[in-house]
């Protein structure tokens, strides 16, 4: 038999402070929990008058500060909108739990430093496997192509075979400066807004959904 239990979250929904404790361990559980909603967040940059938005995987969470964590390639067109303009926003929806995340706040693009090295080491080949992709990713193909190498499309690679996929591999991280959280009821939806300064929380409020 199973033993295992579920975390309860959100339990006590007139708790702000509650809340919010809840939606950062909730975010740091998604990272591990391939079943949680919250671990393919969509992230939206703005460069240039353009938006774009695309799911990503959440790698790590920090709540202390509050910062979260992706990995992207290197070359993707991402990365010159965050250089161009740092503000993102993330949108996070757990279908089971029924509850929406928005946090927005400044990106930061890692790629040699302790950071980026640190969540290198920590993935597994699988999931680094795709910065061997011999194509910029939006490259226009003939054919459908997963742009992965032929020696590797089948198989999962030893680590010594993707060193030379790390020149290929950068984080974004950002920094959350507000959090606004909304549960969906049959008996009324519920909204509240978190605003944090220098990784602390600073005010608490609830929003009218």
């Amino acid at each position: 038999m199973d033993n295992t239990t579920t975390p309860d979250y959100f339990r006590d929904v007139t708790d702000l402070h509650g809340i919010e404790a809840d939606s950062w361990r909730l975010l740091q559980a998604a990272v591990h929990d391939r079943s949680c909603g919250w671990r393919l967040p969509a992230l939206a940059t703005c460069s240039n008058r353009e938006v774009r938005q695309r799911t990503v995987v959440l790698r790590k969470v920090d709540d202390q500060p509050r910062r979260i964590f992706v990995h992207t390639n290197i070359r993707s067109p991402k990365l010159k909108s965050i250089n161009n303009n740092p503000n993102v926003s993330w949108l996070f929806y757990d279908a089971v739990r029924q509850v929406q995340l928005q946090l927005t706040g400044l990106a930061t693009v890692h790629t040699d430093d302790d950071i980026a090295e640190q969540i290198w080491q920590d993935e597994t080949e699988l999931s680094l496997r795709g910065y061997l992709a011999p194509y910029v990713p939006g490259t226009v193909q003939s054919a459908p192509e997963s742009n992965l190498p032929d020696d590797v499309g089948q198989r999962i690679p030893q680590r010594e075979e993707l060193s030379k996929a790390r020149a290929n591999f950068a984080v974004i991280s950002s920094a959350v400066d507000t959090a606004d959280w909304l549960l969906l009821r049959p008996d009324g939806n519920l909204r509240a807004r978190f605003t944090y300064e220098a990784g602390a929380v600073s005010t608490v409020d609830w929003l009218a959904p």
